[in-house]
């Protein structure tokens, strides 16, 4: 089953594409990791502390709990096929799948490859011997060293783009692009202020961290406009929510507004369109299970959409989707 991990987009536009490359060359395998599963992201807890408070869009996967999931089993196989490279080189360093614990991120889409944070939770990671392998593996690939170790090992500086790593512990590694590197620093030192005591606060308290996959963020203008295609639904804000694949899929959605009021005008608009069209469910193969678990409910501003799928409707959708897509072939 592939569709649960292609859904987990952020709720904003692409982080590009020479970002994620450099990131993967300096976090060990970290986005190459995250590529391969299709998702940017990493679970809560302890590493989000250094996601700076300049960020505007956050998430994560707890991939330690992903792994134990059937929808990762049924993946498995996938993952491996598609990054059989990657993962040979990360088990060589002593980083195969198993050690992976979790990925924090923090970007701003504006911003550029300089302001975005990849916070990586793995048993060894921060291991001199598996960095110096990492290293080693990476060069042999690019014929450069990637990086010039500083401070003992524990700061990283990158040779393309500016980004720094930060070597918290022996299993947790943080790289920040070259604009929020200084802020960063001061984040594993105890210092400053993170993205979730700041701006993102309220927005991040309407979501799980706790999740296999969550996101929290403030939407881009262009979103905002889009939003009014929707109908009388207010000028939406942010937008927070959550994945969970411990039996098929269950997803949450919270999109704040300005107010209480809009919320509720918001909730009954789109609950309106999508009774309208709830009937036509079945032709795309969603079962009708699925159809009456979607959920419209309000909370402080927000309004929220739930949905569920079990394991079983999963292979119902994704048996359609082949289907769909081997008569266009």
């Amino acid at each position: 089953m592939t569709t649960p991990f292609s859904a987990c987009t952020a709720p904003t536009r692409r982080v590009q594409t020479s970002a994620m490359r450099r990131t993967f060359a300096t976090t060990t395998f970290a986005v190459a990791l995250l590529g391969v599963a299709a998702c940017k992201g990493g679970g809560g807890g302890a590493a989000a502390k250094f996601i700076p408070e300049a960020a505007t869009v956050v998430g994560g996967m707890d991939l330690s709990a992903l792994q134990g999931t059937q929808s990762w089993k049924d993946n498995k196989s996938m993952v491996e096929s598609q990054g059989k490279e990657v993962l040979d080189a990360m088990g060589a360093c002593n980083l195969g799948l198993d050690k992976w614990k979790s990925v924090t991120f923090g970007v701003d889409p504006n911003g550029g490859d300089g302001k975005m944070v990849v916070a990586v939770v793995a048993d060894g990671l921060g291991k001199k011997e598996n960095l110096e392998c990492a290293a080693g593996k990476i060069k042999e690939k690019a014929g450069e060293e990637p990086w010039t170790a500083e401070e003992e090992g524990k700061v990283l500086k990158m040779k393309d783009g500016g980004a720094v790593a930060y070597v918290v512990d022996d299993n947790t590694v943080v790289l920040a692009g070259k604009d929020w590197a200084e802020d960063v620093k001061k984040l594993t030192k105890g210092e400053g202020k993170s993205a979730f005591d700041g701006s993102l606060k309220d927005t991040i308290a309407r979501t799980d961290t706790g999740k296999h996959i969550w996101f929290a963020g403030k939407l881009p203008d262009e979103a905002k406009g889009m939003a009014k295609m929707a109908g009388d639904i207010g000028e939406p804000q942010d937008v927070a929510g959550w994945m969970d694949m411990s039996g098929g899929l269950e997803l949450f959605v919270a999109v704040g507004l300005k107010s209480s009021d809009e919320a509720g005008k918001a909730k009954d608009a789109i609950s309106t369109q999508f009774e309208a069209m709830k009937g036509m469910a079945g032709q795309f193969g969603v079962p009708q299970g699925v159809v009456d678990s979607v959920k419209f409910d309000t909370k402080d501003t927000a309004f929220t959409v739930s949905a569920k799928a079990s394991a079983e409707d999963m292979k119902v959708i994704e048996g359609k989707l082949k289907e769909n897509m081997g008569s266009l072939m």
